[in-house]
């Protein structure tokens, strides 16, 4: 009786332990796929919410792709929603906090490092990403987008 006792004492810690212990605030616990292999995607947006505001449907949102590569380049596409013409910007991303926290680098046309964007992870799963700035200003929804202009 007293070992039964033992075992269950052991897997109800573990169970708690396990759960308590994710990388992420909203999951996965456990993937069978690297972080960089789960980040590295064509991203359009779901949801972005400024200081608590939705603004998803607004232009400058609404047709924003981030491509980001396995090599660690990354690009994001906007689309000037008057002319109907789109910027690239390119950079790189790194992730680091034992892949909590990723960085974007973007840089000027020129190729120079310009601006650095820092995002802690809060949701990776391989058809979802949500991201939060630093500053806890801006949040992001992800959705995989394929190249021929259609949500996966």
């Amino acid at each position: 009786m007293k070992k039964n006792i033992l075992i269950l004492s052991v897997v109800a810690f573990l169970a708690v332990g396990l759960a308590s212990c994710s990388k992420y605030e909203e999951g996965p616990n456990i993937s069978f796929r690297s972080k960089e292999a789960r980040l590295t995607n064509n991203w359009g947006i779901e949801s972005v919410t400024v200081n608590g505001v939705e603004l998803a449907e607004k232009p400058f949102y609404a047709k924003q792709k981030h491509y980001i590569y396995p090599d660690g380049s990354y690009r994001l596409t906007i689309i000037d929603p008057v002319t109907l013409e789109a910027e690239n910007v390119q950079g790189n991303w790194t992730m680091y906090d034992k892949g909590r926290r990723l960085t974007l680098v973007q840089n000027t046309f020129t190729g120079v490092p310009d601006t650095t964007v820092d995002y802690k992870i809060l949701k990776l799963f391989e058809q979802q990403l949500w991201i939060r700035s630093a500053d806890n200003a801006v949040e992001y929804h992800f959705v995989p987008y394929d190249e021929k202009g259609n949500d996966e």
